[in-house]
């Protein structure tokens, strides 16, 4: 028998549900902070990529061998591979690239609006899902609020910044969680947390040890401070993904949509204290904009 299979997931009670969602939106909001305190001080974009997958996926691999030990399993290392391609790696290339041109409040922002485009890769790639004339309404009222953003040139950052590049990379990264999020869907109930967080490592791993040959990057010399930020980091990371994956193999993909009411309420609040982001008006518009398509995209799910 397939040791790594699982059946008859029992639904979580409301407060495992709402544990897990404070623990992925916290992590996540904090994790771009952090990541956005270290490029502010010079560290390399493409070394901190490489460092902080490099290190999750040792700690996965290091728990797999130490107390999992199961047999090798091509079926799972192939969908693995494909949602992490994803989930992990293009998510965390678009996303560095973004906080070097807009805040990372407003990227914490642009996420919350995943769940808009959740339900379009739903009906495209499962087939499972009707879209309905309030969903089409609550993705319309999304686009207008990140469309609002570009119009006005709001980076989140004072007197500096570029919306149009930020924006975009932010946009192509909102994109992908919202495609791993079906593929985590499809895939992810058949096997165990931590089985399935670390068959999509190695591929992720492979990607950006080449990407960092590639571009020729030096090693870093890093302060104090920084290596705790950095290990902060991978913690944050880390403990997003266990509590995302444990909810989205037990809940539908529309319900863990709650992480992203969540998200920029932390990384704005965080991005602000800490990093001196800016918080005005434009900002404001844009949230209601989005928090208002994600009440109407879930409004049904929950109501069922």
């Amino acid at each position: 028998m397939n040791s790594t299979k699982t059946t008859d997931l029992k639904q979580p009670t409301l407060l495992q549900a709402i544990g897990a969602i404070l623990v992925a939106a916290i992590m996540w909001g904090s994790g771009n902070v952090l990541s956005r305190s270290l490029l502010i001080e010079g560290v390399n974009e493409i070394f901190l990529v490489t460092l902080r997958v490099t290190l999750i996926g040792s700690i996965l691999f290091l728990n797999y061998f130490l107390f999992i030990r199961e047999k090798f399993q091509v079926t799972i290392f192939k969908e693995a591979t494909i949602t992490g391609t994803f989930s992990v790696f293009s998510v965390s290339w678009f996303f560095i690239y973004a906080l070097q041109y807009i805040s990372s409040g407003l990227v914490t922002l642009l996420i919350s609006s995943a769940p808009i485009f959740t339900a379009l890769w739903l009906k495209v790639l499962l087939k499972e899902e009707k879209i309905s004339k309030l969903r089409y309404l609550a993705i319309a009222t999304g686009f207008v609020g990140i469309f609002y953003l570009f119009v006005t040139g709001e980076t989140g950052l004072l007197n500096d910044g570029n919306i149009l590049l930020g924006g975009s990379l932010a946009f192509c990264g909102v994109q992908c969680i919202a495609l791993a999020t079906v593929l985590n869907r499809k895939y992810a109930p058949k096997y165990k947390v931590a089985t399935w967080l670390t068959y999509q490592y190695p591929l992720v791993i492979i990607l950006s040890i080449t990407a960092y040959l590639i571009f020729d990057i030096s090693p870093q010399q890093l302060s104090t401070s920084q290596i705790i930020r950095v290990a902060a980091l991978v913690v944050s990371n880390l403990s997003a993904f266990t509590a995302f994956t444990w909810l989205i193999r037990r809940v539908s993909a529309l319900q863990v949509a709650s992480v992203d009411y969540l998200v920029p309420i932390v990384g704005v609040t965080a991005g602000v204290v800490f990093l001196n982001e800016s918080f005005n008006s434009n900002v404001i518009v844009a949230a209601v904009f989005i928090f208002i398509s994600l009440l109407m995209n879930t409004k049904e799910e929950f109501s069922n």
